[in-house]
């Protein structure tokens, strides 16, 4: 059940007795009786204490001979939410083994913390109950506990090593969340969640396995564990949370099993080590940027259950050279494998039916395409009409097929070398930024069935000094910056009867004087 941290009538208690200095070790062991709980102090006082904080009735409190004693007059079976919350002069304390629980926040902010032991009697560890215990090095928890709860050691920067008990079933909402010098953690086979940002940010985890009882792992579950080189997903996991191992910089390699239905969003954005990714054949979905930025990323299996390439799935995989894209998938998404520079062929299975903008852009180095949606010449993608991609920015001169309906956004912007292109009469559409910042280009002939041209198509082409544009009726402009077109000499034909046309039309009228007539013939 889902607790609130620190609220209103916590922090009225919790506050009424703080007091200074530090704790530093904590065992909650067995004692002789079980109406103590004993207690050293580094400034050799009593601490202040209150019996709303405990399950019985405080009797005494006194210190002497360097040891505090409170004393109740019943058994304790609980130490309850904030009882020993920011109480930095303590330096010890033997919890008696009564003890079942230990509530939210009991010891939280008590910074000087080195090691706790909890004892087998406890069955649960409270939300923030050791948070920003930020000295605590190591904690040994009983066999009895089944859950630790959210943010429970959040914060406790000099932990070192944990052993989780194989009684404990879920591991809370940030439970160990900025534990920076944990190394390993061992999960039992009990467990059968890892919250949400777990382990976020634990800089020092170097390894860790997650055993096969683990059905999922929570979103940033491991998130900037900039540390962790491997990492062995069990056939249990069907879920890969949003973010889970993001930023995880030192990890090299992963295989993801036929388990595994859903990979999340940016699950594995910036890890900047990763060489190469084998996808099972039971997932679906591979999410938004679920590997984008991972630079050393030189291969990757897609299983053959995949239907979606998400939005920047493997944007700036740069050292990623071939992709086989299974019968499976119907959608690539947007940006998908944009600036994937030294991408050379991909294959495409025949079930696409959707590439979205900019999917290869900036594959500088692609050369073909596979596929039924491929080009004669397997340079290009054409789907449902649309020439989606073209590719080499090196090629000089080419001929769009004549299956083309529509050229697509981006299609051959920043392709600098490009001399000449023609464009068959059944293209109706040019889209935005389709041949922006061909540097090459010295002419173009715009065809009749031309109806509609797209902002910024022909911005930035330098050497473009003639547009011989066929319509009779005007195309619609997507703006004013389609040609970039003012300087002296350079030229757009248009046909003799249609020039006063050309010349009121929206848009076009920004190009006015650089508009001439001219008479095409067949």
């Amino acid at each position: 059940m889902k607790k609130t941290i620190f609220n209103t009538n916590d922090m009225k208690r919790i506050w009424f007795f703080t007091v200074l200095a530090t704790l530093t070790t904590i065992l909650c062991t067995s004692c002789s009786k079980n109406l103590k709980i004993y207690y050293t102090t580094n400034n050799g006082e009593a601490i202040s204490i209150n019996s709303e904080f405990f399950s019985s009735t405080v009797k005494s409190n006194s210190y002497k001979d360097g040891k505090g004693i409170i004393e109740f007059d019943g058994d304790i079976t609980a130490i309850l939410d904030g009882a020993f919350h920011n109480c930095k002069s303590l330096t010890s304390i033997t919890i008696p083994n009564s003890v079942t629980s230990i509530g939210d926040c009991a010891f939280a902010f008590c910074d000087s913390l080195t090691s706790v032991t909890i004892g087998d009697s406890v069955t649960s560890i409270g939300d923030g109950a050791f948070y920003y215990c930020e000295g605590l090095t190591s904690v040994t928890i009983g066999d009895s506990v089944t859950e630790i709860g959210e943010v429970a050691f959040k914060g406790c920067e000099s932990l070192t090593s944990i052993t989780i008990p194989n009684s404990v079933t879920s591991i809370g909402y940030r439970a160990f969340l900025g534990c920076r010098s944990l190394t390993s953690v061992t999960i039992p086979n009990s467990v059968t969640s890892i919250g949400d940002d777990a382990f976020y940010n634990c800089d020092a985890l170097t390894s860790i396995t997650i055993p096969d009882s683990v059905t999922t792992i929570g979103k940033g579950a491991f998130q900037d564990c900039r540390a962790l080189t491997s990492i062995t997903i069990p056939d249990s996991v069907t879920t890969i949370g949003y973010r889970a191992f993001y930023n995880c910089s030192a990890l090299t390699s992963v295989t993801i099993p036929n388990s595994v239905t859903t990979i999340g969003e940016y699950a594995f954005i910036f890890c900047s080590a990763l060489k190469s990714v084998t996808i099972g054949n039971s997932v679906t979905t591979i999410g938004k940027g679920a590997f984008q930025d991972c630079r050393a990323l030189t291969s990757v299996t897609i299983g053959n259950s995949v239907t979606t390439i998400g939005i920047s799935a493997f944007e700036d995989c740069s050292a990623l050279t071939s992709v086989t894209i299974p019968d499976s998938v119907t959608t690539i998404g947007e940006d998908a494998f944009f600036n994937c520079r030294a991408l050379t062929s991909v294959t495409i299975g025949d079930s696409v039916t959707t590439i979205g903008k900019d999917a290869f852009y900036s594959c500088d180095a692609l050369k073909a395409f596979y596929g039924k949606f491929a080009s004669e010449d397997n340079r290009c993608l054409i789907v449902d009409g649309v020439l989606n991609f073209f590719a080499p920015a090196g090629l000089t001169e080419y001929t769009i097929p004549d299956n083309v309906t529509t050229i697509g956004e981006k299609a051959f912007c920043d392709c600098r070398a490009l001399t000449s292109v023609t464009i068959p009469d059944r293209v109706t559409t040019i889209g935005n930024w389709a041949f922006a910042h061909c540097d090459a280009l010295t002419s173009v002939t715009i065809p009749d069935s031309v109806t509609t041209i797209g902002d910024y198509a022909f911005y930035g082409c330098d050497a473009l000094k003639e547009v011989y544009c066929k319509p009779t009726t005007p195309p619609s402009l997507g703006g004013s910056n389609v040609f970039d077109f003012n300087a002296s000499g350079r030229r757009i034909y248009v046909p003799t009867a249609s020039v006063d046309a050309y010349k009121a039309k929206l848009y076009w009228k920004e190009y006015a004087s650089a508009i001439y007539p001219y008479t095409f013939t067949e």
